[in-house]
């Protein structure tokens, strides 16, 4: 019998689903009243079976933080306990989370919160300027301590400077993470996007690699950062980038660029490239997956690295070689340094900190040297 290791795997799972919507509920993300996804979307979204889901959400509703009507849907009914109004308040502008990311970097900023006795009062813009501009007006008028932002269209000068400006002025220390504009003067917590990126481009060379294509975002700083160390090293090492071969996307044209129709022309593009380098580990397995129904296996066919190092599906036989995102001590990291400049009140020191490269080593890049 194989009923312990079935039991694990399904306990595993629905800890899974059950994290991941409690984090969105106590943050905020998710607010009272408002409709749970569906158990048939769970499913979808987790790959899990119909009673996992059901486990998960067994398990919120006997912690009240969700309600289930027959006939209606399962609703938000989390309610903040009265004593954190009158605590001290930081605002975290996200710019989209990622189901993947979100959760443990909130934990992480939580976690250094905690112990000060700070409430978070989280915002998502779903990166669009407007959203950004009313959150940070809603929190200029109330008395937030603090800031954590993840930049909205970090790539491009933010036109919200002066309401950058005005929290300035107020002595609201602000912190990005991720990114940071180059139209403003601030400390940020990052990934050191470029140097990860030149990593990898490195690794897929030495495994004799030279005609390298890749998938990049260039409504974000990251997306710019990590075309920027590919170009690097693919220059150092005197190998011609075809721009055929690179495919550019936005949060806006996003559903265009990954639909069959435009990952075929793609493919068709590069057909003479023997690895590509991705955005990140969500768009690395959006592609596997297409090319997986065209025929193309990875890494036999096609040698594959990415960021992030995150396991989305249950695919135990790929694993990426990807940059690793040090999502909970990102998260720890932008609180404790936001909590320096709150008590230091000192503006002109830098409080910026750049991740140390590191690479998950897996079976996605095949060596054809």
């Amino acid at each position: 019998m194989i009923e312990g290791n079935d039991s694990l795997n399904e306990s595993l799972k629905y800890v899974k689903v059950y994290n991941w919507a409690r984090t969105l509920i106590l943050s905020g993300v998710l607010k009272t009243g408002e409709k749970m996804l569906s158990e048939h979307m769970l499913e979808k979204k987790f790959g899990v079976s119909r009673q996992t889901v059901r486990n998960a959400l067994d398990r919120l509703e006997e912690e009240k933080l969700i309600k289930r009507v027959r006939g209606s849907g399962t609703f938000i009914s989390y309610v903040e306990e009265g004593a954190e109004k009158d605590s001290p308040h930081i605002g975290l502008i996200m710019s989209y989370f990622a189901d993947y990311m979100f959760p443990e970097i909130y934990e992480g900023i939580e976690s250094v919160m905690k112990e000060k006795g700070i409430v978070i009062d989280v915002a998502v813009t779903k990166n669009k300027l407007n959203d950004e501009t009313m959150y940070l007006e809603r929190f200029l008028n109330s008395n937030v301590s603090g800031l954590i932002v993840e930049g909205t269209r970090s790539s491009f000068p933010n036109p919200n400077e002066k309401l950058y400006s005005e929290l300035e002025k107020r002595n609201i220390p602000i912190i990005f993470i991720h990114n940071h504009y180059s139209n403003l003067r601030s400390s940020s917590v990052e990934m050191a996007d470029e140097k990860c990126s030149y990593e990898l481009t490195r690794i897929l060379i030495d495994n004799g690699h030279k005609k390298i294509g890749g998938i990049f975002k260039y409504d974000d700083m990251q997306g710019i950062e990590r075309y920027k160390g590919f170009m690097k090293c693919m220059s150092e090492r005197g190998l011609h980038i075809d721009d055929d071969c690179i495919k550019w996307y936005s949060t806006k044209d996003f559903d265009y660029q990954f639909s069959r129709k435009s990952l075929s022309g793609f493919l068709r593009k590069t057909g003479e490239c023997t690895a590509l380098i991705m955005y990140n580990d969500e768009i690395a397995e959006k592609f596997v997956e297409f090319a997986n129904d065209k025929g193309i296996r990875i890494p036999e066919d096609l040698s594959l690295v990415s960021f992030d190092n995150i396991r989305l599906s249950e695919n135990v036989k790929l694993k990426f070689t990807s940059a690793i995102h040090p999502k909970f001590e990102l998260g720890k990291r932008a609180a404790r340094n936001l909590i320096r400049m709150m008590e230091s009140g000192n503006r002109d020191q830098n409080y910026s900190y750049r991740f140390p490269v590191s690479i998950s080593s897996g079976n996605s890049v095949r060596d054809i040297s």
